[in-house]
């Protein structure tokens, strides 16, 4: 027999008389306080003794604030001259403008952090005076399912 095999069979042994006698409640009691002290000494090894960094924090506050601020701004500018873009497209420009305000709305302090910053409609971004805003709008109409012809009856089945 070598030494892998000696090594097994008495980790096998080991572990079966272990569980036995685990499974009895006089060992379980006697070995409960230590097995507690050395889990509580475990977890506090494993937390972490730095004490959060405030300036970090703030800093990134800001950061985020700036790029949320950013991100409104050029979302108000396509919604200026979205009129020639599709309607779902003008669709999901005011959704994610308005989803913009309103996580920028939620960030603490986020206002205070921008001095020019002027309430906008949610709905109505500024109209920059372009040769493209100066168009009539058109509305894009959306056909969804098969197209049917004037004048034929619908087909029955497929």
């Amino acid at each position: 027999m070598d030494l892998h095999q000696l090594v097994g069979w008495l980790f096998f042994v080991g572990l079966v008389v272990g569980l036995s006698l685990l499974s009895k409640p006089s060992v379980r009691n006697f070995l409960a306080p230590p097995m507690i002290r050395l889990g509580s000494w475990t977890l506090a090894q494993l937390r972490p003794r730095v004490d959060p960094d405030e300036e970090a924090d703030d800093l990134s506050k800001v950061l985020r604030r700036q790029q949320l601020w950013a991100t409104v701004q050029r979302l108000q500018r396509v919604l200026a001259t979205d009129e020639s873009m599709s309607a779902t497209r003008q669709i999901a420009n005011r959704i994610a403008y308005r989803q913009l305000l309103h996580e920028l709305g939620t960030t603490p302090g986020a206002y205070d952090a921008m001095p020019s910053y002027a309430t906008a409609s949610r709905w109505n971004a500024p109209r920059p005076s372009t040769e493209r805003s100066q168009r009539a709008p058109t509305v894009e109409i959306l056909e969804i399912g098969r197209r049917r012809r004037r004048g034929n009856p619908p087909q029955q089945g497929w």
